[in-house]
């Protein structure tokens, strides 16, 4: 959850899960939509797919007698858990002598070795954080915490606290903090255009909005959207409310989507496989991106519905 979202959005999600699957079997054992609809707002839902997958491994091995994974190799073989996530469980959950490597301990880095390029792999900061938590005196799970806490709090991207930072003495960037490392690249954006077709019948508390299931594979998949495509009997059958525009973000995605809006009265005949859509009252909505939730607020606010 913490993977590129902020810890005080994450906190009432977390606690939401604990309540929810109390056990990583609870969580391997709960449909995946239950689980969409708890992560709903935090977006990214690769992330939330790779948990579900994840707890149905560690639960198939629990069920073999072979318990959590017990070194960061067996972590590594988790679907979603890469070489973060297996260095901090590892050294934080049981102390072993693995690294981590994170924004913050690469900034940290860095400025103390005076690193100018950036290197995509990070070959060179996981080798240094390597070597850190393999030095005798080190104790991983504090050295691990200490020096993500370090980059957060006080060795911070601008207006860095270099006369509070415990190992100033020994850091060869403090003069130029904000030279190490150098700058990211500038974001290369990929425009996206969509269409999408939002079915409205019935009103009040009755009214209904028809949603589709992405297939696997595809973008978002598993999640619920407005149909991309309507066949031509329903736009005979439908009157057209009107459109609106959103855009939103997605990684290195900027979307610009444009909704029709169709008001039915029977049940319109939607060419599609009977499984990839269904209708939902707003009460009982499934799991569906934030795309589709802003749009849900925009019809409430332009007066298309109730």
């Amino acid at each position: 959850m913490l993977q590129q979202t902020q810890v005080t959005t994450v906190l009432p999600y977390f606690d939401r899960f604990q309540k929810k699957f109390s056990t990583v079997t609870d969580l391997a054992n709960a449909p995946i939509d239950e689980v969409y609809k708890l992560w709903a707002g935090l977006g990214y839902y690769s992330r939330a797919s790779n948990l579900h997958k994840g707890a149905q491994a560690i639960a198939a091995r629990i069920a073999k007698g072979e318990g959590f994974p017990n070194s960061r190799s067996e972590w590594l073989e988790i679907p979603g858990v890469g070489e973060y996530t297996a260095g901090a469980v590892s050294s934080i959950a049981l102390n072993q002598r693995e690294a981590i490597v994170d924004g913050n301990v690469e900034r940290v880095l860095s400025r103390v070795n005076a690193w100018t390029k950036r290197d995509p792999k990070k070959v060179q900061v996981w080798t240094e954080a390597r070597s850190l938590v393999e030095m005798k005196e080190a104790k991983p799970r504090i050295l691990n915490q200490a020096m993500m806490e370090l980059g957060a709090l006080i060795c911070r991207p601008k207006n860095p606290k270099c006369d509070e930072c415990p190992v100033a003495a020994e850091c060869r960037g403090k003069k130029s903090p904000e030279l190490y490392p150098e700058p990211k690249a500038k974001t290369n954006w990929k425009k996206v255009s969509e269409e999408r077709f939002v079915l409205l019948r019935g009103a009040g508390k009755k009214l209904e909005l028809y949603l589709e299931k992405n297939p696997e594979g595809a973008w978002r998949e598993n999640l619920w959207d407005f149909p991309a495509h309507v066949t031509g009997k329903v736009e005979t059958k439908a009157t057209l409310k009107g459109e609106f525009h959103m855009k939103h973000v997605v990684t290195n995605h900027k979307i610009s989507r444009v909704h029709h809006v169709f008001a039915l009265g029977k049940i319109p005949n939607i060419e599609k496989k009977p499984e990839s859509g269904e209708w939902f009252t707003l009460d009982a909505l499934p799991a569906i991106p934030s795309p589709v939730t802003k749009a849900i607020a925009q019809l409430k606010k332009s007066g298309y519905i109730d």
